[in-house]
């Protein structure tokens, strides 16, 4: 008999979400749960918001969960294993004018910066002073914000982004000439 192993993870696509038929699909996905089928375990994964992920491994519901970012604070409760995936970080701008090479050119720029309410991006940009950040519900508000130039700036993953221009078919004129691009790594379980 296998061992069941219980893995949780917010939705993220493309990289797991449910279809429109409820059916779990995403590349981080079929990644995870081939590992572990190969390792002899049976594998259930779930997806909800984090917070609800975050107390399901508190509560030892479930054993463990992928895609999370990495911080010190999150160091210090949990095992990160090594690295299973390369993930590219952009900071997307609809204004052509605005240059930047580092986080740091945010605040001392006095840029707005959009990001996503209780995601955790990482030290680097969870540090910036929260006086310039703007928070959305999702991506799609974001990039919506982008667009309309309610604020300056804002994070995305690159298969995130380029997954919801297809797939909604907005904004992609003018985010293509407009990025700038900072590598950031992903932990996982």
């Amino acid at each position: 008999m296998k061992k069941i192993i219980n893995i949780g993870a917010d939705p993220f696509p493309p990289y797991q979400y449910y279809d429109k038929d409820g059916n779990l699909k995403g590349s981080d996905y079929e990644n995870i749960k081939n590992k572990f089928e190969n390792m002899g375990y049976e594998v259930n994964i779930v997806l909800d918001e984090w917070k609800i992920i975050e107390d399901n491994i508190v509560n030892k519901k479930l054993d463990a969960a992928f895609q999370v970012q990495y911080t010190r604070e999150r160091e210090s409760k949990y095992f990160f294993s090594n690295l299973f995936r390369n993930a590219i970080t952009e900071v997307v701008t609809g204004n052509p004018e605005i240059k930047i090479n580092s986080y740091k050119e945010i605040e001392e720029n006095k840029l707005t910066l959009g990001v996503i309410a209780n995601y955790t991006y990482g030290d680097d940009i969870d540090n910036i002073d929260s006086s310039l950040k703007v928070s959305y519900k999702d991506q799609t508000e974001l990039l919506k914000a982008i667009n309309d130039k309610v604020v300056d700036l804002g994070i995305f993953d690159k298969g995130v982004k380029e997954y919801i221009l297809e797939k909604k078919r907005i904004l992609k004129y003018i985010f293509n000439k407009s990025f700038r691009i900072y590598k950031t790594t992903l932990c996982s379980i």
